[in-house]
């Protein structure tokens, strides 16, 4: 995967050298900063075209919304699209030089948390930056609301949740990829149903009694939860979701091109 030698390229590294300290801390920070180099681009699309499409679109509802609610769920596909990279470009790579299945785990559930929090960071940011933008020209910043929560009640309270929310969808990619990478396309196709069930779970902790569509046809919704037991909901599914891949990644043949 050319993202990961990037990342080794300019040392040359080997297997031993992850040796050097902890070796899970050390698989964290190569996934961590490559994935990294994606979300940066992923953000700057994202918020070109928040500012540029609401210019000649003005009747979507999705794009009068904060920054940060606007790119909420663009992340949710970002996070599952990296998820599903998790296997197939980085599990090989690791475990042929010479890193546990343990630590590569490891390092990429610690990875994906860190992407989702600096995602949701930067959107913050860029919001605050047009609010400052706005105090002194006649840029008017979007007030809408998210779509879980009120934005402007409290920053904390949404990055929080939405942070969450995306790693949810990167559990939900990875339980993909080793699906199909372990078990071929059959159990790639059970996983992909685990996958949509997962994360229509997460999302139902947070949306209240909307109801959640599977496969188009099968409807059904839950009651609204209040915020902490919505928090600790989502908690548990990402425990759980991380148990079940901690499980499948145990003792999963690795492919070596």
């Amino acid at each position: 995967m050319s993202g990961v030698s990037d990342v080794n390229r300019g040392s040359g590294r080997e297997a031993g050298i992850f040796k050097k300290g902890s070796t899970a801390t050390k698989v964290s920070s190569d996934l961590f900063f490559t994935q990294m180099k994606w979300a940066i681009w992923f953000v700057g699309i994202v918020f070109v075209v928040y500012l540029v499409v609401p210019r000649f679109v003005t009747d979507v509802a999705s794009l009068h919304l904060h920054f940060l609610a606007f790119i909420f769920q663009p992340t949710k596909i970002f996070m599952l699209v990296i998820g599903i990279l998790s296997c197939f470009a980085f599990l090989g790579y690791f475990v042929g030089n010479g890193i546990t299945r343990k630590d590569y785990f490891i390092g990429s559930a610690v990875a994906a948390i860190g992407v989702a929090l600096c995602i949701m960071a930067l959107a913050s940011a860029l919001q605050g930056v047009l609010h400052f933008v706005g105090i002194f020209t006649a840029y008017v910043p979007n007030t809408g609301h998210g779509d879980i929560l009120g934005v402007e009640s409290a920053w904390l309270v949404p990055f929080v949740v939405y942070s969450l929310s995306v790693v949810a969808y990167y559990v939900a990619g990875w339980l993909i990829s080793i699906g199909f990478y372990r078990y071929g396309g059959f159990g790639g196709a059970i996983t992909i149903i685990s996958a949509i069930i997962y994360v229509g779970m997460t999302d139902m902790s947070w949306e209240g009694e909307r109801s959640f569509h599977l496969f188009g046809f099968i409807r059904f919704s839950s009651p609204e939860l209040p915020l902490p037991l919505a928090l600790v909901t989502t908690v548990v599914l990402l425990v759980i979701g991380l148990w079940v891949l901690r499980r499948l990644t145990k003792r999963v043949p690795i492919k070596i091109d």
